[in-house]
């Protein structure tokens, strides 16, 4: 059944107002419009918010829509399946954690076999009944905030995050014309302009880290502008791969990094705020140590051309490969030349865009000194394929994707990375392993060609 425009809209503005509390928070302004149940900023989820509060829409719209729709068999079917994509990606997280809780694992195994359209009743019924007993406004609850009317919610947070991660599908991708940004009005009305200043924005909507910026690392990843007092959220690039980078920046070896940032929001001000979730466990750069070689027959490949050292071991002969496990569709092509290498990731059921199909690439530009791979150039980038086109990529090297502008995530210019650091970190695999779905594909045959200069 589709969603009336109406409850869309009401669930962006809803989305958009907590959007907005989180920002402030972050800006240092802790104020409270005084909540009654003190949801205001996110203690609760928006819709529970929305049923504490009585909110209008939620009784007269958003719940007589949803009755309806649940009339319809699929409808229900279609919420089953996000939430069982959920609980299996929860799970996943907890079997890989190393704390390895196995009472948590169970429980999620447990809810897992369970779930179904009366599970989720009886679960929002209990959930009910721990509010009513432990929040004293709930004793105030008028005859609509009743026990079915909040399972009813329950089922829409569910409708909600579907929404959403409709939108974020879309928009995650999207780029508007840079001078009708936030970030660039901003910058302009400072008189700065960043298609003038920074190259990398005028050319990919990177934004450049310079001396006069910080990276702060956290929950969110951000680019402060000391000068001019205010934060980029930092998009894509995940916590421990901007760790390493600055490490390096640190250390001299990477001197012109740009990242992607959100150019719709900014956060005023010089205020270093974070958010803390408790525990979390933070991947570590791949090493000697921790990454593990695959089984003989695991991963394949397919040689196009012939790869290897030069006879002087100053370049890695021309070469185009592609690596597959067997009984799998998903492969990986590998293009090499004298001092250029590029890995794309197809996977066989792709990210599917209402015009396109998405792949992720990895470009990078290397120099070999006294036998030692350094990387001068690496960026990561998004491609995007027509249908036709991606059906044709999958065995072709050359195909090239036209769908849409690339765009990329971050780039590295005029330095000198070792592909193996000092300490033992793999870099290049590092970044191959946060950037792709199936990392694996790559890993052995860039052992393999480190190897090759022993």
């Amino acid at each position: 059944m589709k969603m009336p425009a109406e409850l869309a809209s009401y669930f962006d503005n809803l989305h958009e107002e907590r959007l907005q509390i989180c920002l402030r928070r972050l800006e240092g302004d802790f104020s409270s419009s005084g909540d009654k149940f003190g949801s205001d900023g996110g203690t609760y989820h928006l819709m529970t918010d929305c049923f504490f509060d009585d909110d209008p829409t939620l009784f007269e719209l958003a719940i007589p829509w949803l009755q309806e729709a649940l009339k319809e068999v699929t409808f229900m079917r279609s919420i089953l399946r996000f939430e069982r994509r959920r609980l299996e990606i929860e799970l996943e997280q907890l079997i890989s954690d190393p704390i390895h809780d196995r009472r948590s694992i169970e429980n999620k195994k447990r809810e897992l076999n369970e779930l179904c359209a009366e599970s989720l009743h009886k679960q929002a019924l209990h959930t009910f009944d721990d509010y009513y007993s432990t929040l004293s406004a709930a004793k105030e609850f008028n005859a609509r905030q009743c026990k079915e009317n909040f399972a009813l919610t329950r089922l829409l947070r569910i409708v909600y995050e579907i929404h959403r991660l409709d939108q974020s599908e879309q928009r995650r991708y999207m780029r508007a014309p840079q001078k009708t940004t936030p970030i660039y009005q901003y910058y302009k009305a400072a008189e700065v302009d960043l298609l003038e200043t920074d190259s990398q924005y005028r050319k990919y909507n990177l934004y450049s880290v310079t001396g006069a910026s910080e990276l702060l690392i956290g929950i969110p990843n951000r680019i402060q502008d000391v000068q001019l007092q205010v934060q980029l959220l930092i998009e894509h690039t995940p916590s421990y791969v901007l760790t390493l980078f600055e490490r390096l920046r640190s250390e001299g070896l990477i001197k012109d990094l740009a990242l992607l940032t959100s150019d719709d929001v900014l956060i005023k001000t010089n205020q270093k705020i974070f958010v803390s979730l408790g525990f979390q466990r933070i991947p570590q750069p791949l090493n000697m140590e921790n990454l593990r070689r695959q089984p003989d027959g695991v991963v394949v490949s397919t040689v196009i051309r012939t790869r290897g050292l030069t006879a002087d071991s100053t370049a890695v002969l021309p070469s185009v490969s592609k690596f597959y496990r067997p009984g799998s569709e998903d492969k990986a092509w590998c293009s090499v030349t004298d001092n250029s290498m590029t890995f794309e990731e197809i996977a066989h059921i792709p990210e599917l865009l209402e015009d396109c199909a998405v792949t992720r690439m990895i470009h990078l530009e290397y120099f070999v000194k006294d036998g030692r791979f350094f990387v001068s150039h690496i960026d990561h980038e998004f491609i995007f394929y027509t249908l036709e086109e991606f059906d044709l990529r999958a065995n072709d090297p050359y195909q090239k994707g036209n769908a849409r502008k690339r765009l990329k995530t971050f780039k590295i210019d005029q330095s000198a990375v070792p592909f193996i650091l000092d300490d033992g970190t793999l870099f290049v695999h590092t970044l191959i392993d946060a950037c792709f779905e199936k990392p694996y594909l790559l890993m052995d045959y860039m052992l393999d060609l480190l190897h090759q200069r022993d």
